[in-house]
């Protein structure tokens, strides 16, 4: 299956937006005061930063429920989708608990849409982007998801189970769910959680259940740092059920799907069964730039 690959220019780690205008000339009385104790300037110039960027163009008809994902290994990607009026309809940073970004959505009008594809950090590099008609499991996720960012956490993990019954081969479902759970848990509590020995029974044997499978399917994918990170995670739970809490246990904080530490593993955890990006797709017309 054909994918667009293109290497994302670097800026030296810096941002940049359409229409900032530099120039090295400075202006205004203050300047006029002190031009005469000025050396002559070798260069004056006015110019034009482009945006670190790259656009692509695809044809959608409305009511059409479209996936775009946007994977690299050498950057933190973010992904925007601008609708035919040239108007930016939605974006994404990190999703599912990886850094790659994902854009699930259906279509309000025909026409010409853009997948704008760029870098959180200013950093470049190597990426991979696509767009296809989105499957009844990518919806259903992409809705868990949406719910957990929310912090509908009931809704969220009714939405992850019916996603792991669609297909029980993704552990960042198991992952979503479990995540969800905790945070329920810790909004809905009569008593303070700060230890996962707080967590009601039921929950916490879920918990741990959901991470043991997420782990062997991570192991099963190749992701074995992932994996192994998990099961200490688990682990940890399981300590917790045997004993009472101690002040000095790490306590649970609401949400971590929001954000993706420099702690987290380094492998990503897939958020398709197959692993992501680049199976079973159709690529966006046309060629690389």
């Amino acid at each position: 299956m054909k994918l667009i690959r293109k290497k994302l220019s670097a800026l030296a780690g810096r941002r940049i937006t359409q229409g900032f205008v530099a120039t090295i000339t400075l202006t205004g009385i203050a300047g006029v005061v002190h031009q005469a104790a000025w050396a002559q300037a070798l260069l004056q110039q006015e110019g034009k930063l482009a945006p670190v960027e790259d656009a692509y163009s695809f044809e959608g008809e409305a009511g059409q429920v479209m996936t775009i994902e946007l994977q690299s290994e050498e950057f933190d990607p973010v992904l925007m989708l601008k609708g035919p009026n040239g108007e930016v309809l939605t974006s994404n940073d990190d999703y599912g608990g990886t850094l790659n970004s994902t854009i699930v959505i259906e279509l309000s009008e025909t026409g010409t849409y853009s997948a704008v594809a760029s870098s959180f950090s200013g950093l470049g590099g190597s990426y991979q982007i696509e767009v296809r008609p989105s499957s009844e499991y990518e919806q259903v996720f992409s809705r868990a998801y949406n719910y957990s960012v929310s912090e509908d956490f009931a809704d969220a993990v009714e939405a992850y189970s019916a996603a792991i019954t669609l297909d029980d081969t993704d552990p960042g479902a198991y992952l979503g769910r479990a995540e969800s759970r905790i945070n329920l848990a810790y909004l809905t509590s009569e008593v303070e959680i700060t230890n996962p020995s707080d967590l009601p029974q039921p929950i916490l044997e879920a918990v741990i259940n959901d991470y043991q499978t997420a782990a062997d399917l991570l192991e099963q994918q190749g992701e074995t740092a992932s994996a192994a990170s998990l099961r200490q995670e688990a682990q940890f739970f399981m300590s917790a059920g045997q004993s009472p809490s101690t002040a000095n246990s790490p306590s649970i904080s609401p949400n971590p799907e929001q954000d993706v530490s420099s702690d987290a593993p380094t492998a990503p955890i897939p958020v398709e069964p197959d692993g992501g990006i680049g199976n079973g797709a159709t690529p966006i017309p046309g060629e690389a730039k």
